[in-house]
């Protein structure tokens, strides 16, 4: 049976633990740090009369839409619009821009358009 006297004389074991836990989380062990498949910062999406790159831009928080034939920006989208940019997720045949916190809002295409429903 342990005394109080063997929990102070070894008190770093559970500072240990805690730490490699934390650590195991930070460098993504869990698969927690890892974005969904599908996802990421550049996505291409074409159609029968379209063909764009859609680039999400976390530092500047933006989402640009670009013609895939020529590099021609053809829409902006501000944290305004879409909130803040963090990745691009592709789920049921629709497209979501995803913030830092997990909430998502739905950009429409081909009409290059926000849903008004907002985060889902």
């Amino acid at each position: 049976m342990r005394t109080p006297t063997d929990l102070r004389l070894r008190p770093w074991w559970p500072a240990l633990l805690l730490w490699a836990g934390l650590l195991a989380i930070v460098l993504g062990g869990f698969g927690l740090a890892h974005p969904p498949p599908g996802s990421g910062q550049l996505m291409r999406w074409h159609d029968a009369r379209n063909d764009w790159l859609l680039v999400a831009d976390d530092e500047a928080n933006q989402l640009t839409v670009y013609d895939a034939a020529n590099g021609r920006p053809l829409r902006r989208f501000g944290p305004n619009a879409v909130g803040d940019v963090a990745v691009l997720a592709r789920r049921d045949g629709r497209l979501y821009v995803v913030d830092d916190d997990g909430a998502r809002n739905e950009l429409r295409l081909p009409q290059l358009a926000v849903a008004e429903s907002g985060a889902h």
